[in-house]
């Protein structure tokens, strides 16, 4: 077969083999707006080195993609995620590692890029955001399975592969198996079952109220810091405080640390952060650089702007019209009275609570890389014409015979709700060709935590003769 993609780079990880691939896929599948328009879409293969391999896979291969988490976010470098790709490699596997479109190598998406990629010129400011907005609409899930399915062809014909999807990587692979099933052997899923037929609204309904548990908890562990905090947050809506970047540390900005409570040791971290903040207040009257360095490098928002841009996009499908606008989700819902605890309020004693995995619109004041799209997130959030995600009726008539899904679920995910999770499976699949494993002892990262456990039980699963 005639390879269509560059091996733009060559190298060994121990007892692995690494190469980058370099593909060039249309910028526009469901649409014509975009014609003959091409992105560079990276992928690394990672498999066991071969001295006696002379093609780019062995003759029979094994091969499974992994679909990264997100959205917005690249494929770590293979070298710092050895543990993980072991457990696939170990079991005869070829991994195929993509940065999704926007991020990492694959034409990456930021305030620079796209002010070349989209160029203002002579259009008023609303006809640039339109303009933006038609561009960037091409960035979402369906384009990204789009992608995977292509370089499956290119890599190994008509023939199938596996499929790892972890947390945003599983809502794309419940895309793929709604679109493409059969080219799909086989689909595992980390901390990933996406609220199919439920929107925004549902989603952040749940986050909240896992939110609230997260932060009681955190201040029964931390008792201490419920007057900490406040203090800090009364420092910080009197002070206008400039972070390195200058970027903006508000009220919200410091709830926002709250993302990390969806991770291993994400409490202890953010207590840290409130005791050096408060000393630094209590010594010197203001925070030092230590502090608001470690907090500006706290969430990837700066970084990575599809993940702020595409956060509450991706819980709107083209399938479902009452699910197909978000209109500020996680805004809207925070100043419903039973969430008053994560509005700060002098007025009160009440503790104030964290924020988790939620966008705001002050974060495009606060967020020096965010500032440029501050028009664009509002036309996003407005936008109604969303792709087609997920076929229900295709995944509820998928059987385990033809296509085995297994899923890790973690009962304390503050990302991916526990709940919302449930409910798919039971309305979806209704009991038939999805086996979770259910998990309190980990949070949402815990194949990366401990892969071994985790994909272990999983391949378990998948070799099991349950009826």
């Amino acid at each position: 077969m005639m390879r269509t993609y560059e091996i733009i780079d060559s190298y060994r990880i121990k007892n692995l083999d690494v190469k980058t691939l370099k593909f060039e896929f249309p910028l526009s599948y469901f649409n014509k707006s975009f014609p003959g328009v091409e992105i560079q879409v990276v992928a690394n293969l990672v498999q066991k080195y071969d001295a006696n391999q002379t093609d780019i896979l062995p003759s029979k291969p094994k091969l499974i993609a992994f679909i990264q988490g997100g959205p917005g976010f690249p494929c770590s470098p293979p070298a710092s995620n050895l543990s993980y790709i072991n457990e696939f490699i170990s079991r005869g596997y070829q991994m195929v590692f993509m940065d999704q479109r926007g991020t990492g190598l694959s034409t990456p998406l930021n305030s620079r890029s796209l002010s070349k990629l989209v160029p203002k010129n002579d259009m008023s400011e609303d006809e640039h955001t339109k303009a933006l907005l038609d561009y960037v609409l091409n960035f979402t899930g369906a384009s990204i399975v789009e992608d995977m399915d292509f370089i499956r062809k290119e890599l190994i014909g008509n023939n199938k592969w596996s499929i790892v999807g972890q947390s945003f990587g599983g809502f794309c692979s419940f895309i793929y198996l709604s679109k493409y099933p059969g080219s799909i052997k086989e689909s595992l899923i980390t901390g990933g079952i996406p609220p199919v037929n439920h929107g925004p609204d549902d989603v952040y309904t749940a986050t909240y109220q896992r939110c609230k548990e997260r932060n009681i908890q955190y201040y029964e562990k931390y008792p201490k810091d419920v007057e900490r905090v406040r203090v800090i947050m009364k420092y910080l809506k009197h002070n206008k405080v400039t972070l390195p970047d200058s970027g903006t540390l508000s009220v919200e900005r410091f709830q926002q640390i709250g993302l990390n409570f969806g991770g291993k040791g994400g409490t202890d971290s953010i207590h840290t952060i409130v005791n050096t903040f408060y000393n630094d207040l209590k010594l010197f009257g203001e925070p030092g650089y230590n502090i608001l360095n470690t907090i500006q490098g706290q969430l990837g928002f700066d970084t990575n702007i599809l993940y702020a841009l595409f956060q509450e996009s991706i819980y709107c499908d083209g399938n479902n019209p009452t699910i197909n606008t978000s209109n500020w989700s996680a805004e809207r819902l925070r100043y419903l009275p039973e969430h008053s605890q994560f509005v700060f309020d002098e007025k009160t004693t009440d503790p104030v609570f964290f924020t988790g995995e939620m966008v705001y619109k002050s974060m495009y004041d606060d967020y020096v890389e965010l500032r440029p799209f501050k028009k664009l997130a509002d036309a996003l959030h407005s936008n109604t014409n969303w792709p087609k995600l997920y076929d229900a009726k295709v995944l509820g008539s998928l059987e385990f015979k033809d296509v085995p899904i297994v899923g890790a679920m973690y009962f304390k995910d503050l990302y991916v709700d526990f709940n919302l999770g449930h409910k798919v499976i039971t309305e979806t699949f209704q009991g038939k060709n999805f086996r979770p494993y259910v998990s309190s002892q980990y949070f949402h990262s815990g194949a990366r935590d401990d892969p071994v456990g985790i994909i272990g039980t999983l391949f378990e699963l998948l070799e099991s003769e349950i009826d």
